[in-house]
């Protein structure tokens, strides 16, 4: 019975006028009592057989050429927002570039020879056949995979605010939407020293997760605690060692001197991925998102942690039982366990917490090359390998308490950025056959990128074409120079000023009765205020303001200075030499290393 109907229901359909196809699909599911879009699918059953209607002779051709098409892509792109959406209309790229005369965007009728505009529709299917649509030119350039040799060739670590705790007096809260959002700045003041950031390290090879909790903001200080932590070895928790390579975002605390002088003491090769290209580092970004969804989630079901210690201490609990119980996708085994299985020759212990915590406040010491060599601490060391070394030149040597075969670094300045470069000199006589440092870091073998794809091109191209320039090169400079598109020779209120729009006649009204005050300027009379003398600060007030200036010159504060103050203005600090003290104070800094707190460890 079915079958009849749906055979019935196909041939009114093959005859039915537009309109009206609707309603016989809808009285055939209600006779067959299903939905209709198994009535869809029964019917397209029956009409298959159908021989379809005859496709025409130009379908698929373009009016749109690919200049006019690369042109009205390049005016769209220039107006995307950051977020990706906020592009001028199609339609209104088009008609800006008719009305400055760059595209015609029209098709010539072959049986009348009229003249007509293409529609907006078919300048849309041009641009997606040029490959120049918006959606084509935002999609993302494929990511490249990244591979690791073994457990601890290579590590990764982000920082990251903790999303739902600030550590208060009375313990850790959750920062309330009413009380902190963009309109209330100053709470987010009140609790800036207080705020918990989240450091996740991650070993790339076995996926092993370890965390560590800092106060504060994102540091060099705090960075090199969570990677002193995660590197030496405790009683709970598995992954520990001198990592071969460490990735990690650009930043303050990347840059900071201290942070490339302990990495390039401890022989780590530091990759940073370029701004704005996070997922370089995905697994560490994922590591965040699971700590927040399977560790910070229950801290909300239990009393506040009151300390960095216990918030700390909890992490550890969780990170160790999460590497050893959940399996990874990618091994299929625990993290743990797929850690565990680094070799002797891969493990490169570090020293103790002293230890590494000194690599960062060593002060270096100049000595003077004489024949090749140098004298620092009563030994003789060479530095022939060395480039850029010339006789009786002092160079300043620092010692090396990670590396075991007793050798020291020789500071050189580096070719493109402040950050020195670390050579190693090797004591005389206990070279090897090679003459290489066995301490050198084995960086990855080889480097390869994706070929460029149809989107990265046609980006390029049209960036070239709104900068009227040639090259990818010239793109970025005429970019750092703000060069306004197409030079400046696209009006694009042309159109709009060039409308036809006709005049409106003036209609009758009422007048308004208003009654009218009577302005009167007032004159004012400027009073005179006596000149106050301004106290001096107490010690306390003094260092308030003290503090914060001698730390954007690079010095911690410490007590020291608070005393060098009151020794120097035992009657109080005067306003205007407060700055100029903060310099004083500041002055030892320049020429050597800065000793930075390295937090907890």
């Amino acid at each position: 019975m079915s079958a009849e109907l749906i055979h019935a229901a196909a041939s009114e359909l093959l005859v039915a006028p537009h309109g009206s196809k609707g309603g016989i699909v809808a009285r055939l599911a209600e006779q067959m009592g299903c939905s209709v879009q198994t009535v869809h699918r029964r019917l397209a059953a029956v009409t298959s057989s159908i021989k379809p209607r005859k496709r025409r002779s130009d379908a698929g051709d373009l009016s749109l050429s690919r200049d006019e098409a690369a042109a009205i892509a390049a005016l769209v792109e220039e107006t995307r927002r950051l977020t990706g959406t906020g592009t001028l209309p199609v339609e209104d790229a088009v008609e800006i570039l008719r009305a400055n005369g760059r595209i015609e965007a029209a098709r010539v009728d072959k049986t009348t020879g009229e003249w007509r505009p293409l529609s907006t529709s078919a300048v849309c299917r041009a641009l997606r056949a040029y490959g120049f649509h918006a959606d084509q030119l935002a999609a993302p350039s494929p990511a490249a995979r990244l591979a690791s040799r073994h457990p601890n060739h290579l590590w990764q670590i982000d920082a990251s605010v903790s999303r739902q705790f600030y550590l208060a007096d009375d313990g850790t809260r959750v920062m309330d939407k009413r009380a902190f959002y963009r309109g209330k700045p100053g709470n987010f003041t009140k609790i800036a020293d207080r705020r918990l950031w989240r450091y996740a390290i991650t070993d790339h090879a076995s996926g092993c997760i370890d965390v560590f909790y800092v106060l504060g903001a994102e540091s060099s200080a705090n960075l090199l605690s969570a990677l002193i932590h995660a590197m030496t070895r405790r009683e709970i928790g598995t992954m520990h060692g001198i990592p071969k390579l460490l990735m990690m975002d650009p930043g303050s605390a990347v840059t900071a001197a201290t942070t490339r002088n302990f990495v390039a003491a401890c022989g780590i090769d530091l990759i940073v991925n370029e701004v704005g290209n996070a997922r370089a580092k995905g697994q560490v970004e994922n590591a965040n998102y699971l700590i927040e969804r399977h560790f910070e989630a229950m801290l909300k079901t239990r009393a506040p942690v009151t300390s960095l210690e216990e918030i700390n201490t909890l992490a550890q609990e969780w990170a160790r039982a999460y590497n050893a119980t959940r399996i990874h996708t990618r091994t299929g085994m625990t993290r743990r366990d797929g850690w565990l299985r680094i070799t002797p020759d891969q493990l490169v212990l570090a020293p103790s917490v002293d230890v590494l915590r000194t690599l960062a406040h060593t002060t270096p010491k100049l000595c003077r090359v004489r024949d090749g060599m140098v004298r620092f601490n009563g030994q003789v060391w060479d530095v022939r390998g060395i480039p850029g070394l010339v006789n009786n030149q002092r160079v300043p040597v620092i010692g090396n308490a990670l590396d075991a075969t007793g050798s020291v670094r020789v500071l050189m300045p580096g070719e493109q950025d402040s950050a020195p470069i670390h050579y190693l000199a090797p004591r005389i006589g206990r070279l090897n056959e090679f003459g290489f440092l066995d301490t050198a870091a084995i960086v990855g073998e080889q480097y390869r990128s994706l070929p460029e794809t149809p989107a990265d091109a046609a980006r390029k191209e049209i960036d070239r074409l709104a900068m009227q320039v040639q090259t990818d090169a010239e793109v970025a400079a005429a970019r750092k120079a703000k060069r306004i598109p197409f030079g400046g020779q696209i009006d694009p209120m042309k159109h709009i000023r060039d409308a036809n729009i006709a005049p409106s006649l003036p209609r009758s009204g009422t007048v308004a009765s208003i009654d009218v005050p009577q302005v009167v300027a007032a004159q004012r009379i400027e009073p005179v205020a006596p000149r106050a003398e301004i106290a001096p600060l107490n010690h306390v007030e003094a260092a308030s303001r003290l503090k914060p200036l001698v730390e954007r010159a690079g010095m911690a504060w410490t007590p020291e200075m608070y005393a060098r103050t009151a020794q120097q203005w035992p009657d109080g600090v005067p306003v205007d030499e407060v700055e100029s003290w903060a310099a004083a104070l500041a002055m030892p800094a320049r020429g050597g290393l800065r000793v930075v707190d390295g937090g907890a460890a």
